[in-house]
């Protein structure tokens, strides 16, 4: 999956560095596969990556990020995977609101039906 790296602060490259090598020392930190080597279960060859804990991108402490091989960040990511394919890609991550209705639309009127298709019927 591509990176949007707008998303991300402009010194990420370096953050994700200190997690994955001088913090994590080359390992993940849930399953300790090594960079470089074969997965201990997949068998395939282990890229750490440095996943956000709280799903804030722009929340870079370091106890808010961990270093995780590709397995580890998958299954850490499932059910943010899940709600996307659900509820659509364009969906805001933002301080652990995942899975909570925004205050904005929340408080809108509801939409009728019938203007609508008034308008794409005319």
């Amino acid at each position: 999956m591509p990176i949007n790296k707008k998303r991300y602060h402009k010194k990420w490259r370096l953050i994700s560095y200190l997690i994955r090598v001088k913090r994590a020392q080359n390992k993940c930190e849930e399953c300790q596969a090594e960079q470089g080597k074969p997965h201990p279960i997949t068998g395939s060859i282990v890229m750490l990556t440095t996943a956000h804990l709280n799903r804030d991108r722009t929340n870079n402490r370091f106890t808010n990020l961990k270093a995780l091989c590709q397995r580890c960040h998958i299954k850490f990511d499932r059910p943010q995977h899940i709600y996307s394919r659900k509820y659509g890609k364009e969906t805001q991550y933002l301080n652990l609101k995942l899975f909570e209705v925004d205050p904005v639309i929340k408080n809108k009127a509801p939409v009728k039906t019938e203007a609508i298709f008034s308008t794409l019927n005319p």
